[in-house]
């Protein structure tokens, strides 16, 4: 970008704003031309709609991007590792290949994740392999580390099942407050350790 960037922000924080100012970029507003926009989530939906076909030229940013839920998710970023593992597969891809032990060679960099109650059948077998593993389990619409905790034992998990039935979440991009239980990933602790989130 030649000369001073131009920047527009509908997110009237202080932080952002003192930011640009202190880098002497010049503010202006959406109509005119911009060179970065911090926008809201709801302000990249609109303006990245199917209706607008607005594309962002090779002098434009923006903080988020269209569907970026799908990376900064977790339940949604393993969803899509998962299915990039297996299409990979399918092309017969070098990337795709496994060990000895059935292990990805070069996509080994997520630790084993069950979304619960979904796959708990399957995270049981898992977690009898290894009796002694810690798991995290993080709670939906939560996010900054707030609702996880660590578990050691199965009745720990029938613990937590029976108190969040009643527990309240907001369900996500909705705003609304709802009332049910709350599914997460549990994800094995050892060489990683992560977090993932669902929303039923």
């Amino acid at each position: 970008m030649a000369g001073k960037v131009k920047w527009v922000t509908d997110i009237e924080k202080s932080v952002l704003i003192n930011n640009f100012e202190k880098r002497d970029w010049i503010h202006v507003t959406e109509n005119d031309d911009w060179n970065f926009y911090w926008m809201s989530i709801q302000t990249i939906r609109n303006v990245f709609s199917v209706d607008t076909g607005y594309r962002l030229t090779d002098e434009q940013m923006v903080n988020h991007f269209p569907n970026h839920y799908e990376l900064t998710r977790k339940d949604l970023m393993i969803k899509n590792i998962k299915r990039y593992r297996k299409d990979l597969e399918k092309e017969s891809s070098p990337l795709a290949e496994k060990d000895e032990n059935g292990k990805y060679t070069y996509l080994d960099f997520v630790p084993v994740t069950f979304m619960l109650p979904a796959d708990y059948n399957l995270f049981v077998e898992e977690y009898r392999k290894n009796p002694s593993s810690t798991w995290i389990m993080k709670p939906c619409g939560k996010a900054q580390g707030k609702g996880i905790f660590l578990i050691n034992k199965l009745s720990q998990i029938k613990k937590w099942s029976r108190d969040s039935r009643t527990s309240t979440f907001v369900a996500a991009n909705s705003g609304k407050e709802a009332y049910g239980r709350s599914l997460t990933y549990a994800l094995r602790s050892g060489d990683h350790i992560s977090t993932s989130e669902m929303l039923h």
